[in-house]
C-alpha cells in the first residue's frame, strides 16, 4: 500500500518577501497519494519552508514535465545528486517567489532521489546553471542582481554575490 509522507524543502534568503504555490502546477507519479500542499511558511530570518504531504515514487513522466517547464539543463540545479537533468522524479510544482527590489519570478521545485535519500531540484528561466548555479533577479525587464545558489538535499540557499562578480555575471546574462 502506498502512503503519504511530509516532504519539506527550505529556501533561504533575507531577500525573499513571499512565496506562493501556483495553482494547477502540482504533478505526481500516477497512483501516488496526495493529501495537501504545497504550503509555504515564513519561518523568520529569511528561512521559508514549503511542505507537501504526498507519496514518493519516481517516474520519468514527472521528470519530463519538470525539465520541460524549467527549461532544461542550463536552467536546473540540485545541490546534492544533481548534474544535467533528472531522469525520474517523485513530484513537482511551481511557485511564485517575490524578492525585494525585483519582479516576482516563477520557480519549479521537484523531489527526486539520490543514493538512499530524497533530493530536491529547482528550475526556471531565472535559474542559470553553467557550472556555477545562479538565480538572476529581474526588474523592468533587466537583470538587477545575481544570487549564487547552494544547499543540501532539501535546502536551497541564495547568497548575494560581491559587486564585482555580480556585474560580470549580469553582463553574461544579457
Amino acid at each position: 500500500m502506498t502512503s503519504s509522507h511530509s516532504n519539506t524543502v527550505t529556501l533561504e534568503s533575507g531577500l525573499i518577501e513571499s512565496i506562493s504555490y501556483i495553482d494547477g502546477t502540482f504533478v505526481i507519479t500516477d497512483g501516488q497519494p496526495y493529501e495537501s500542499g504545497p504550503t509555504a511558511k515564513n519561518k523568520g530570518k529569511g528561512v521559508w519552508e514549503i511542505t507537501v504531504n504526498c507519496g514518493r515514487k519516481k517516474s520519468d513522466a514527472v521528470a519530463q514535465k519538470f525539465n520541460s517547464l524549467a527549461g532544461g539543463e542550463y536552467h536546473e540545479y540540485a545541490p546534492k545528486g544533481g548534474g544535467g537533468t533528472p531522469d525520474e522524479l517523485n513530484f513537482m510544482f511551481g511557485v511564485t517567489v517575490t524578492f525585494s527590489n525585483a519582479a516576482p519570478i516563477t520557480l519549479y521545485l521537484a523531489q527526486g532521489s539520490y543514493s538512499s535519500t530524497n533530493n530536491w531540484w529547482i528550475g526556471g528561466q531565472n535559474v542559470i546553471n553553467d557550472g556555477k548555479p545562479d538565480l538572476v533577479l529581474i526588474s523592468n525587464n533587466l537583470p538587477t542582481q545575481v544570487l549564487r545558489m547552494s544547499g543540501s538535499t532539501s535546502e536551497f540557499v541564495f547568497e548575494t554575490l560581491a559587486a564585482g562578480v555580480r556585474k560580470a555575471a549580469l553582463a553574461s546574462a544579457e
